[in-house]
């Protein structure tokens, strides 16, 4: 009798698994609202974890009320970068400063927001579902500590990305059917919107428009005409800021290609290949299951295979190498070695090469997929130009584009394998582990924090704050105590 109720609760698990993993049951459609439910209470938790750091207070302070109250323009000597036509990003900044229902809010709906979005693009299958929650789990330290735990990074850089990968799903779900009539709408607004928080983005959001009509041609709908019209609009507001026709020693551009090829090979182009380990590898291991898969012939699966695993063994091998070089607090090398530097910026773009190479062989037909290809390289193509500030934030952006690709081969190579299913629970238990993690860091963070910032020699503005964190890299700018604000935390725990 034991036997056969241990039998029939396997039995049972079994069905469960097998239902929850089956698209169409009703249990997996269920489940996957509730995973979404889980991802907003959990991302609203960890915002309210989150330190303010460095920016987040010019914002919240009297700088960031006057710039509010004068349309985010003000005298260059000093604002400087921060006089700008971002007005949602920096409005939404202030608010979220002041109000910390506020932030959680926002945090919670723009960051569940990109993983839907993620989800849906790749097929709403159950891996596409794991994926995309693993996508906050897998941002290099750079992104994690500009961007995750950094409200002025998040402000900037999530909404609008997540608002693009929204437009690219209502062009997808609508391609073959009639929309609605209040689409077009939602469009202009949508788009509107998405050009007033980063420059980049801006044109970015320009360019896809207008791919999006080149695509469909003489097919194109009324929603596309009105998310370019949106967005064009959207960037005359943007550019016609006073601020952008000032000489501005914050935002300097260059259009000297050896100082161009010196900051990419230097700099940047880690933040778009090299630092981004977790992609790499998954992507490369499933291009090498992709090419054994196809019925390409043995030379091809051949060459392919040992590209891809040449590429895997010198991405682990520079990633092992670099980690015994010191960053400095804005991710990035002070200084490099010159002819390292070449090989690895060379070597990057070979690498990008070879993915466009595979997108082509394995997913020709695929528009998203060369829309992902594309978006990056407009996006990476702007960053390029910008001599200061050079930091990774903008690269957040390429890294979305990136994982979308690196998702769809990993979904494809994941198919026909025996042990999807198994793979696909490692992934989840993976999920759960690093996020209970995660959570953990923040929360200690946060108790360091509320003690340390009620010293009285702290928020009497006599010193700073008397000591570090734990996790460093979980508060802005690596912690540094002089990114404190006595104002802030004094009016935050009341003390008179």
């Amino acid at each position: 009798m034991i036997y056969q109720s241990v039998s029939t609760r396997f039995s049972s698990y079994k069905i469960m698994k097998t239902n929850i993993m089956n698209e169409q049951s009703p249990l997996y459609k269920i489940f996957t609202v509730l995973m979404f439910v889980v991802s907003f209470v959990y991302f609203g938790v960890f915002r309210f974890f989150v330190v303010p750091s460095g920016d987040d207070y010019f914002w919240w302070g009297p700088s960031g009320t006057y710039l509010l109250h004068h349309m985010f323009y003000g005298p260059q000597a000093t604002y400087g970068g921060s006089s700008n036509g971002r007005y949602i990003g920096n409005t939404l900044e202030i608010f979220t400063m002041h109000n910390l229902w506020l932030a959680i809010l926002m945090y919670a709906i723009f960051w569940t927001l990109l993983l839907w979005g993620f989800w849906e693009l790749s097929g709403p299958t159950f891996l596409s579902l794991v994926l995309s929650f693993l996508f906050v789990f897998t941002l290099q330290d750079g992104f994690l500590n500009n961007i995750l735990v950094w409200n002025a990074g998040f402000i900037n850089y999530v909404p609008p990305v997540a608002m693009i990968l929204v437009y690219i799903w209502m062009v997808d779900t609508n391609k073959d059917k009639k929309p609605s009539r209040i689409i077009p709408l939602c469009t202009l607004i949508l788009a509107y919107v998405i050009g007033l928080f980063t420059e980049t983005l801006t044109i970015a959001s320009i360019v896809l428009g207008v791919l999006v009509i080149l695509y469909f041609n003489k097919k194109t709908k009324a929603f596309h005409i009105t998310y370019l019209v949106g967005a064009i609009a959207s960037a005359i507001t943007m550019f016609m800021h006073p601020g952008y026709h000032e000489h501005n020693l914050y935002h300097t551009t260059t259009f000297n290609l050896s100082e161009i090829w010196l900051n990419y090979s230097k700099i940047t182009h880690f933040w778009l290949i090299t630092f981004n380990l977790a992609l790499l590898v998954g992507l490369l291991l499933a291009i090498v299951l992709l090419a054994v898969q196809s019925d390409f012939s043995i030379l091809k699966k051949i060459s392919i295979t040992l590209i891809s695993l040449v590429f895997l063994a010198y991405y682990i091998g520079i990633n092992i190498y670099l980690k015994q070089l010191k960053l400095n607090y804005m991710y990035g090398y002070t200084k490099f070695n010159t002819n390292l530097a070449n090989i690895e910026g060379i070597i990057s773009l070979l690498l990008v090469t070879f993915i466009g190479y595979c997108i082509f062989i394995f997913f020709k037909t695929d528009a998203k997929m060369w829309l992902y290809f594309l978006m990056t390289g407009v996006i990476m193509g702007q960053l390029l130009f910008v001599s200061a500030p050079i930091n990774c934030r903008g690269n957040f952006e390429t890294y979305v584009f990136m994982y979308l690709i690196a998702m769809r081969f990993v979904i494809a190579a994941a198919k026909n394998i025996k042990f999807r299913n198994l793979f696909t629970g490692l992934l989840s238990l993976t999920l759960i582990v690093v996020g209970a993690g995660y959570m953990n860091v923040m929360n200690t963070n946060y108790k360091v924090n509320s003690v340390r910032v009620q010293d009285p020699k702290f928020y009497t503005g006599k010193a700073s704050v008397n000591r570090y964190v734990p996790y460093r890299k979980f508060i802005w700018v690596n912690d540094l105590k002089s990114q404190q604000a006595p104002a802030y935390w004094k009016e935050y725990f009341n003390i008179k």
